[in-house]
């Protein structure tokens, strides 16, 4: 079984003029990546694409004590009218001591598919490698329908939810590229938050579309290959983080679903209370004894306080602790998709060695036929196939060391981030019970008056 320790280390609206210039987010509420050990990053750190995968490590430590970073999604707003409308979020970068940024500070404008854009050209350029990238939102055909058909003032404050829950799932997207060595100094990610002008579209982004369909049938196609030719692990360290990877997703999935009933209780306990300040206050106004009526009065004040008390700690377990989760139950994803990447690289590798194996035997029966010339040409074709069974070994064991090194750096940053969300929660979830007790202890007095 996983310790508490291993959990910690294996760790887009129909209204014209809608403009949201206020913060998605209270000040509390968004996760600033302004710690040191958060979102810092050296000046070293230019040339970390070309550093060998062992000095992931020590880059990291310098970039720590050298540079910063800080990403922030300010505001979304939305822009186009019906079939046509969409959602840009405004991103802030403030920077120092970072190469390729040559002002301190950043403003763009982003629409949700570009952010999927840029982790599509990320995964094509890293993941092959070993490297993690963080899995981006997934476009939702509900979020979609609401952006661009809301019409009642109802459907419009369930969209401004979506678009804010969004927003913050989009923020620690951008925080996590930027904590990583590796990718905070790619030229797209970079482009990303420092160009003014607007990116091209990407037609493969769409929720309905034949790259999507492409996607999903490779997919499937990559499920039958992994079932009909085993990987052979001889590889003790990853047979057991395979099991331990699984634990973690299976305990992660289980506390996810936990804090998501959490989050439903309360907000129905705000309802509830809100329906019964509502009934007090009606028989408030009906009793006819004046004391009775005042301290009634005063019980309806005090659970509508309570209500909204309890709004705010709903949405306090819903941001701070269920989409934490949800994130890390991400990652735990995009490990296992890092890992799979290592056994078709292995699978490449075997096939290969096949191949080479078929040559040979090809060349042994055209010498024992006596046919010297066509010896001759497979004699020159083995040379390219040991070379390519030597690059494909080459390329899994490379594969394999950066795997190590990324599992561990995630275990670390999984550590920080659980430690620094739950003493978040639990000093919030402190000050939501001292604001009850105020409100239960200002109503105390008013019981002395029916006694």
């Amino acid at each position: 079984m996983i310790s508490g320790d291993d959990l910690l280390s294996v760790s887009d609206e129909e209204n014209d003029s809608i403009k949201k210039e206020k913060p998605v987010t209270a000040s509390k509420l968004v996760i600033e990546p302004s710690a040191p050990e958060d979102s810092s990053i050296s000046v070293d750190q230019a040339a970390a694409s070309t550093q060998p995968e062992e000095d992931v490590d020590e880059t990291f430590e310098s970039f720590l004590k050298n540079g910063n970073i800080e990403v922030s999604i300010r505001a979304y707003e939305k822009r186009g009218e019906g079939i046509n409308a969409y959602l840009v979020y405004k991103i802030e970068t403030r920077v120092t001591n970072i190469p390729g940024f040559s002002k301190n500070f950043y403003e763009v404008w982003r629409r949700f598919s570009d952010f999927l854009g840029l982790r599509e050209k990320l995964v094509e350029k890293y993941q092959h490698k070993g490297i993690i990238v963080p899995f981006a939102p997934e476009k939702s055909i509900a979020a979609l329908t609401k952006t661009k058909l809301n019409s009642s003032s109802a459907d419009e404050h369930n969209a401004n939810e979506q678009a804010e829950k969004r927003s913050r799932y989009l923020q620690r997207f951008l925080c996590r590229l930027a904590r990583h060595p590796r990718l905070v100094t790619d030229c797209d990610f970079r482009d990303f938050l420092t160009m003014e002008a607007d990116l091209p579209k990407s037609s493969s982004t769409s929720a309905l579309s034949s790259t999507s369909m492409k996607k999903l049938f490779k997919s499937m196609g990559d499920v039958f290959s992994k079932i009909a030719f085993p990987m052979d692990e001889n590889d003790r360290w990853f047979e057991q983080v395979h099991s331990q990877v699984e634990e973690l997703d299976e305990m992660l999935v289980r506390e996810h679903g936990l804090f998501e009933n959490l989050v439903t209780y309360r907000r129905d306990l705000s309802i509830s209370d809100e329906q019964l300040s509502k009934a007090l206050s009606l028989l408030a106004s009906c009793e006819e004894n004046t004391a009775l009526a005042r301290t009634l009065s005063k019980l309806a004040e005090t659970h509508e306080s309570l209500s909204m008390v309890e709004r705010h700690e709903s949405e306090q377990d819903q941001q701070i602790l269920s989409e934490a989760l949800a994130e890390h139950l991400q990652l735990i994803n995009v490990l296992k998709e890092v890992f799979y990447e290592r056994v078709k690289a292995w699978q490449n590798w075997q096939n290969q060695q096949q191949a080479l194996t078929k040559k040979r035997e090809m060349k042994a029966r055209f010498d024992l036929a006596g046919k010297s010339d066509k010896a001759a040409q497979c004699k020159e074709e083995l040379k390219d196939y040991e070379n390519r069974v030597d690059q494909m070994e080459k390329e899994f064991l490379a594969m394999s060391k950066v795997i190590r090194t990324e599992y561990t750096r995630i275990g670390e940053q999984r550590r920080i981030d659980i430690k620094k969300v739950l003493v978040h929660y639990f000093e919030s979830l402190l000050e939501s019970e001292q604001q009850a007790l105020q409100y239960w202890e200002k109503f105390v007095p008013e019981t002395r008056n029916i006694l």
